[in-house]
């Protein structure tokens, strides 16, 4: 058995999975296993994983079921100490392993850890290349340091955008980590999960890790930063700390697809309905309603189609309140310990 299952989500992922699993093969901690877990791909990636990468396991569903259920498939089945979870467009550094499992064996209260994740990018090789031939350059541009929560409940990715300057060198704690590139406890996720769910499959994407953080905290796990392990993340989708004043915030989020509008919005509620505590959502509330209120006019007035969205959460409510009830029941720490989280 090994120590850490590599676990992969792939969806029509050919352009990046070779890059991701060239970076495992080099890890020089060899105490680990990889499997792929493939959401119905059309673009050839599970034929290029079993013809390239014979050793890596493939479970293939034949539709795509979501980043939540897809990974909760691949979980169930891990038998490992830890599982890193990792999105197929993520280049680890060599000693990214040895790394992050060196520190988690020294921390058996935390349930989560994540290492410094910079931006990567694509360039073509050649611009007259017809075939689109592209390489990835690393970047000194941070994508993510851990997730951080604020007082009005907006999860972000600490640091994204900044250059890497050394701002983000110490090991910390933090609220939480990216599920782009996050190693579990697997006894912490067996310990939280909930109806047999590690991810909510209800999020089917889209802030299941922020979900998933906040009941690791719930349930006394802490989650740590670990800034020597170093990886590299394509992100396409990222904040935008200049979008200001309505035209800017209109402009960047027609940038982002309705579905991923819409889901987000959706999770944004949900998650806060699972696991926030009414006394300190009461402590918060100026904050809170002062994002609150423009984000529901603003979705409501101007992009109608969040109108489904909210049927979709009232279907998802009954849900996510019993789970709420499970999640509440097995709480322990106080309200004022998960408070100082809330920036």
């Amino acid at each position: 058995m090994a120590k850490v299952s590599v676990q992969i989500l792939t969806w029509n992922s050919i352009k990046y999975i070779g890059d991701c699993l060239a970076s495992l093969a080099k890890q020089s901690f060899e105490d680990f296993s990889v499997m792929v877990v493939d959401n119905g791909s059309s673009d050839g990636t599970v034929e290029f994983v079993r013809v390239n990468y014979p050793t890596v396991s493939v479970l293939q569903n034949f539709k795509n079921l979501g980043y939540a259920k897809g990974n909760n498939q691949g979980i169930k089945l891990a038998k490992s100490i830890y599982v890193l979870v990792i999105n197929p467009d993520v280049i680890l550094e060599s000693d990214y392993l040895k790394k992050m499992v060196n520190f988690a064996d020294q921390h058996p209260e935390a349930g989560s850890f994540g290492g410094k994740i910079l931006k990567l990018y694509t360039q073509a090789y050649d611009k007259n290349d017809q075939a689109g031939l592209r390489q990835s350059i690393k970047s000194d541009v941070i994508d993510s340091t851990g997730l951080e929560i604020y007082r009005s409940r907006k999860a972000v990715d600490r640091g994204e955008g900044q250059k890497d300057e050394g701002q983000y060198n110490s090991t910390q704690e933090v609220f939480g980590i990216t599920g782009a590139a996050v190693m579990y406890r697997k006894s912490a996720l067996e310990e939280t999960a909930v109806n047999g769910q590690y991810f909510d499959n209800d999020f089917f994407a889209y802030k299941e890790d922020v979900d998933l953080a906040w009941r690791l905290r719930l349930y006394g796990f802490s989650s740590w930063y670990v800034p020597v392990a170093v990886c590299y993340h394509h992100r396409r989708l990222s904040a935008d700390a200049s979008a200001h004043g309505l035209k800017k915030i209109t402009k960047h989020r027609k940038q982002v697809s309705k579905i991923l509008r819409s889901i987000s919005l959706k999770n944004h509620h949900l998650l806060i309905i699972k696991n926030d505590q009414w006394s300190n959502l009461f402590y918060n509330l100026p904050w809170f309603l002062g994002r609150e209120i423009p984000m529901i006019g603003y979705s409501f007035l101007l992009e109608f189609f969040q109108w489904k969205t909210f049927f979709t959460f009232l279907k998802q409510l009954p849900s996510a309140i019993r789970k709420r009830r499970i999640i509440m029941s097995h709480r322990k720490v106080s309200t004022q310990e998960i408070r100082k989280w809330f920036k």
